[in-house]
């Protein structure tokens, strides 16, 4: 089956797409933290992987017909320097800022954008007939396509 230019994502309630959802005004939205490692797969296994890996908290926003429209983001720090919490009060304060919202399942298209030279959003792999979070491949949607997804 080809890799579909439109995506259904299925919200999860407390997992990878809790903030997931419709705007009063029809938008959609995805909010969630992420990651990325600052160094090589190996390098990482240490005991100090904390001191390596950053973190970001992302809000998507889309139209009503799934056209990625601007995401709104911000850099946490490190692993090893920010608490969860903190992470956690963030992602609610970006989807609070949108006013009214209704937590549901969603349907947008195919998006990349890049951030402090990071490249974010839902891309395709297409030697594996899957489209990825990235960075760091978050979660992974495959066929069936229904909105389901892979850790």
């Amino acid at each position: 089956m080809k890799i579909p230019d439109k995506l259904p994502i299925a919200r999860m309630e407390d997992y990878h797409t809790h903030y997931l959802g419709k705007c009063a005004d029809g938008r959609l939205f995805w909010a969630y933290d992420t990651f990325i490692h600052t160094l090589t797969r190996p390098e990482i296994l240490d005991e100090d992987w904390q001191k390596w890996r950053k973190e970001y908290v992302l809000l998507h926003i889309f139209d009503a017909d799934g056209n990625h429209l601007h995401t709104n983001h911000w850099y946490a720090g490190y692993t090893a320097d920010i608490e969860d919490e903190i992470i956690a009060t963030k992602l609610a304060e970006m989807v609070s800022d949108l006013g009214p919202v209704t937590f549901e399942d969603i349907e947008v298209r195919l998006f990349q954008i890049t951030i402090d030279g990071i490249v974010f959003g839902l891309i395709p792999d297409k030697d594996y007939d899957m489209i990825n979070l990235e960075p760091s491949s978050t979660i992974s949607f495959q066929e069936p396509w229904d909105g389901s997804y892979d850790t």
